[in-house]
């Protein structure tokens, strides 16, 4: 009882050291806090449509002219101006609905493709349940199977669990190839949502 009584101060700092740490490494609230995220789609390709207008600029070489020798006689030609080529509109490839798994889920995921690129995005309508430490995986399957994935692109922690949002995927990403997207919540180690995607 003396002891309690002496050290009372000094426990109860450590109670509440440990009871911070435990809050900052489970993040409970991240369950009843939604991280919206308002990204449009042409903002995931903006990157490709000024690489291709730069390269467009890039490979037009100048023509060198010689100066004659004796003046000659010239009409000038009004200037024409060249327009840079218009990059194709991106199209969907495969298309899917979230679903939960022991957490509520809804949206939709899509894979668009322009000019080589592909981008997985979560549409406005997403709205996936939050936690901790959230991660994209594209599964090389048609639909997520249970436990942990041992093959999968890592397309990093997921930008928010509310409302549209781009992920680009590698330049070796196959569209026609089975596909899943899987949201894992790599701190305790369990899936939050999955969407097959289809063609």
């Amino acid at each position: 009882m003396e002891f309690l009584k002496r050290y009372r101060w000094p426990l109860v700092g450590v109670g509440l050291a440990i009871l911070v740490v435990a809050f900052l490494a489970f993040r409970p609230d991240k369950l009843f806090v939604d991280d919206v995220v308002d990204e449009d789609l042409a903002s995931a390709f903006a990157t490709s449509v000024s690489d291709a207008v730069a390269s467009e600029v890039a490979t037009t070489t100048p023509t060198t002219l010689s100066l004659p020798s004796a003046p000659v006689t010239t009409t000038t030609a009004p200037p024409t101006t060249t327009e840079p080529p218009v990059p194709s509109e991106p199209v969907v490839v495969k298309t899917g609905a979230f679903f939960g798994i022991d957490h509520a889920a809804e949206g939709t995921a899509a894979v668009y493709e322009q000019d080589g690129k592909h981008v997985l995005r979560f549409e406005d309508d997403t709205d996936i349940q939050n936690g901790p430490d959230l991660y994209v995986w594209v599964l090389p399957s048609a639909e997520y199977e249970g436990g942990t994935p041992t093959e999968y692109i890592d397309l990093g922690k997921i930008k928010g669990n509310v409302g549209g949002q781009n992920y680009e995927l590698p330049d070796d990403f196959d569209a026609k190839a089975e596909h899943s997207v899987l949201i894992w919540c790599l701190r305790f180690n369990v899936p939050f949502a999955a969407a097959p995607l289809a063609s």
